[in-house]
């Protein structure tokens, strides 16, 4: 059973795309700031048993809207990936095993990209802006409703969860606190992993 896990996780690293895993919303700082975190896999090239995998950390401003009604302006200010790891396929006497490395990007985590920034200057000469509007529909001490109003009031849903089981949240802090850079290198690797995100949302628009 194990050596045929193992078959399979290489196969789908060796076939699969971008996938994305979970997403959780962290809301600090007396709720003026919203963490976004998306668990992100983007594939390599085909046949090949290799992925880079991470949590990519949005940050932005939350504040609420002159409108009211629970209404909550949020602009988007920096990104980061946490928690990059490589993961990868080796034939061995026992068949295809997995295997991940996690020191070998370690330092993508230090790097911050000024995501609001590039949003401003590339959408809003096309009428956007890296800014949006979350109504706050339902909150209570285990759940909470964002709806979109200028998305079609499409709405996320989000149940409490444990602190501990969201490392990367951490991890972010405690790198912007000491070290955390802005870099071409950086940029380009988070907007890289947001690649998969992107697709499955266009996706998910088109159907």
């Amino acid at each position: 059973k194990g050596a045929s896990d193992g078959a399979l996780t290489v196969h789908a690293l060796a076939t699969g795309g971008g996938e994305v895993g979970r997403v959780a919303h962290v809301v600090e700082g007396g709720g003026g700031r919203l963490h976004s975190l998306v668990e992100l896999r983007s594939g390599s090239l085909p046949s090949l048993p290799l992925a880079l995998a991470g949590v990519v950390v949005s940050s932005g401003e939350l504040q609420a809207a002159r409108a009211g009604g629970g209404v909550f302006d949020l602009r988007l200010v920096n990104t980061s990936v946490q928690q990059n790891e490589v993961r990868y396929g080796l034939p061995t006497e026992g068949g295809l095993a997995p295997g991940v490395e996690r020191s070998l990007l370690s330092w993508i985590g230090d790097q911050t990209v000024p995501s609001g920034e590039v949003f401003s200057r590339v959408l809003e000469p096309l009428g956007g802006g890296p800014s949006a509007q979350l109504r706050l529909s339902y909150s209570d001490g285990e759940l909470m409703v964002w709806r979109a109003p200028k998305l079609g009031d499409h709405f996320f849903v989000f149940v409490r969860g444990e602190e501990e089981t969201w490392p990367a949240m951490e991890e972010t802090r405690r790198r912007q606190a000491s070290s955390a850079t802005q870099s071409a290198v950086g940029s380009a690797f988070a907007l890289g992993m947001l690649n998969p995100f992107f697709s499955r949302a266009a996706g998910a628009r088109k159907s």
